[in-house]
């Protein structure tokens, strides 16, 4: 059990720095070349590492490569606390190691500009960008678990509709589950174009904590913990969200009843809890 945390463990910080370093060198090695910022040059090397990356270590540790989607894991019961914590552990030391690594090969000088922040200078307020990372990590999770997590169906359905003379397939959960890699790398993307501006769109706190770490900008602005808990809050809603949609589906052919939907959310590990009854006197 312990070389299967260990083996888990170190994929995790493997793919989490591997990710991490691609999409900051890329930032980097524009500002080397004295390129201008390209938003669409982001986007297909962030969707395109994040594919690579997800069909090379999915089998081993999930790939998550961010906080936000352990979390949002979690908090839905598919991971185990003490397994999410040794994930988001692997993951902000990865961060940092990836950030350490891009200065000793591009200069320590220029790691200052892969700090992620809220955009004061264009009249963004805090919460702008706070809601900004919040909105983001949404989408980012609720493709993953309705791509990656979303196994329900078990056979392909067609049913035609008549009256509009169209037919639509219904997507099995496995036949989707192999196409999660290009749906969640698809995403990561377009969600670079998007954040910029506001937030810095990072969506990701091990984007953000490598950084303002290894620069000391988190010791300064204090700006660090809307990345956290922006992306924190957006992940749980996205996971609570496709998990409540997901508790529907497996009970649309019984009767639902509220107890079984919230009862699907409480944690196993409260659902162990023995708590003692008072003594009548």
């Amino acid at each position: 059990y312990q070389r299967r945390v260990h083996g888990v463990f170190m994929a995790e910080l493997v793919v989490t720095f591997m990710f991490l370093f691609v999409v900051m060198a890329s930032s980097i090695n524009r500002s080397k070349l004295k390129q201008s910022p390209n938003g669409v040059e982001s986007a297909i090397v962030t969707g395109f590492c994040a594919v690579a990356a997800i069909y090379s270590f999915a089998d081993i540790s999930g790939a998550h490569f961010n906080p936000a989607v352990t979390f949002a894991t979690v908090v839905t019961r598919k991971t185990s606390i003490k397994k999410g914590l040794c994930y988001v552990a692997a993951q902000t030391l990865a961060s940092i190691l990836a950030t350490l690594w891009i200065g000793f090969l591009f200069g320590f000088d220029d790691i200052k500009a892969l700090n992620v922040m809220p955009a004061h200078e264009k009249g963004v307020k805090l919460f702008q960008a706070f809601l900004m990372e919040t909105t983001l990590t949404f989408i980012l999770c609720y493709v993953i678990f309705a791509t990656a997590f979303d196994t329900v169906d078990t056979k392909n359905q067609v049913k035609t509709m008549k009256a509009q003379g169209l037919t639509v397939y219904k997507v099995s959960g496995s036949n989707k589950a192999g196409f999660a890699p290009l749906a969640i790398g698809f995403t990561l993307g377009f969600l670079t174009m998007i954040g910029g501006g506001v937030s810095g769109g990072a969506f990701n706190p091990a984007r953000v904590f490598g950084p303002a770490f290894c620069t000391g900008e988190m010791f300064k602005t204090g700006n660090v913990w809307l990345y956290w808990v922006g992306d924190f809050a957006g992940a749980a809603a996205a996971g609570f969200a496709q998990h409540f949609f997901q508790t529907v589906k497996k009970f649309e052919s019984q009767q639902v009843t509220a107890s079984a939907v919230v009862g699907s959310f409480v944690p196993k590990e409260l659902t162990r809890l023995k708590v003692p009854l008072p003594l009548p006197h």
